[in-house]
């Protein structure tokens, strides 16, 4: 009797999991390029954090601030030579938000928190980088990947509690793009807003 009622739980249980949806190879790919990202970041986060992307002109580095825009070519090179899991797209979108963040120091010279720099712009948040691999990577979060021809974009659940159902998690997502034949970044991890999913 208990062999039989095992064997049934046992059903149940496997029919549960095969509910749960699987990435596929692709998928797969996309996801590990992504975590060996935040792993190569967690070890060489003080090269990333080097580059002297923005300055401060008044006393002591305080605003207004600006963009060095040499420093920023020096960053894309060592992009391009030595962090395989980014493209030129990438590279090409940080410029871009460089010049946005110039554009918004130009309109608000006196602004004490230099935009764009206030937080961990790789890991995607203000806490270490230790702990942001831990909450990206964790065994608990849901993985979704959508891939629309040489575009996916990464989605990651991170649960807000233990047990949370898919309802309760705060969201990132983290774009792809396929360069050369094989998936790379696009853009660095971000957060989604519950009306902008």
């Amino acid at each position: 009797m208990f062999v039989k009622r095992y064997y049934l739980l046992l059903a149940f249980v496997l029919m549960g999991f095969s509910g749960i949806a699987q990435l596929n190879q692709e998928q797969l790919t996309i996801k590990k390029v992504f975590f060996d990202f935040l792993h190569y970041y967690e070890h060489n986060e003080k090269k990333f954090n080097s580059f002297e992307l923005h300055k401060g002109t008044g006393k002591e580095d305080a605003p207004p601030y600006h963009i060095q825009w040499k420093e920023v070519e020096r960053y894309a090179n060592f992009l391009r030579k030595s962090v395989p899991f980014v493209g030129e797209t990438y590279i090409n979108n940080e410029k871009n938000d460089f010049k946005f963040y110039d554009s918004c120091y130009k309109a608000d010279p006196l602004d004490e928190m230099p935009v764009g720099f206030d937080f961990d712009r790789w890991g995607g948040g203000q806490e270490s980088v230790e702990y942001l691999v831990k909450w990206h990577t964790g065994k608990d979060n849901i993985y979704q990947v959508k891939i629309d021809g040489v575009k996916a974009e990464l989605r990651i659940g991170s649960p807000l509690w233990k047990g949370s159902e898919e309802k309760d998690r705060l969201w990132s997502r983290v774009p792809f793009i396929k360069e050369k034949g094989r998936w790379v970044m696009s853009g660095n991890v971000d957060s989604i807003d519950e009306g902008n999913q």
